[in-house]
């Protein structure tokens, strides 16, 4: 018995002593506000795959995707299968009031209102990357991304490319904006 209330005394030490070392969270640390979107996105390319680009809808992204262009890019869906050769550039404005240090961006095949795994264009570090700098706020960039090529199944021959901000890294940030994927028609 006197074992057992030893044991139970060391951990209580234990677990109250890294509980006390532990940094406090700082609640204020995701504080920015972002300007309202005052444009529609631009989509441009082949005329097939223009079609099919949705930009995800994310009022509360310190990103904000402005243009997307996938000259250059290829899918075709036949028979319930599909085939992509995406190049992609994007471009993007930090419309919050804060700095940006990274970023993640996403252009994905959607089919039947499912997502495939992977379509990850990359994650951005302005800071290091392509501008030397972080991206200030109001400050615009181009990206590009969407190399690869893939192929998968499908649902009715349905095929929609989402495009959307995965996550944002702020000075004692990591936010991940809210999206929602629109749900294609199964016919």
């Amino acid at each position: 018995m006197k074992l057992l209330l030893c044991t139970v005394g060391v951990f209580l030490l234990a677990l109250t002593t890294a509980t006390a070392t532990q940094a406090p969270e700082d609640r204020d640390s995701c504080r920015f506000k972002v300007s309202e979107s005052t444009t529609k996105p631009s989509i441009t390319g082949p005329q097939d795959i223009v079609a099919m680009v949705y930009v995800i809808e994310q009022p509360d992204s310190p990103i904000e995707i402005l243009a997307a262009d996938f000259k250059d890019s290829f899918l075709s869906v036949v028979n319930d299968r599909y085939t992509e050769q995406l190049r992609c550039t994007i471009n993007v404005r930090n419309r919050s009031d804060q700095p940006v240090r990274g970023f993640d961006m996403r252009v994905q095949v959607t089919t039947g209102g499912y997502a495939h795994p992977g379509g990850g264009i990359g994650t951005f570090w302005p800071e290091t990357g392509q501008t030397g700098r972080s991206l200030a706020a109001g400050d615009a960039m181009e990206i590009t991304g969407c190399g690869g090529s893939g192929t998968g199944g499908v649902i009715a021959n349905t095929v929609r490319l989402i495009v959307a901000v995965d996550s944002v890294t702020m000075d004692g940030c990591f936010y991940v904006p809210s999206r929602r994927y629109p749900r294609l028609p199964v016919s």
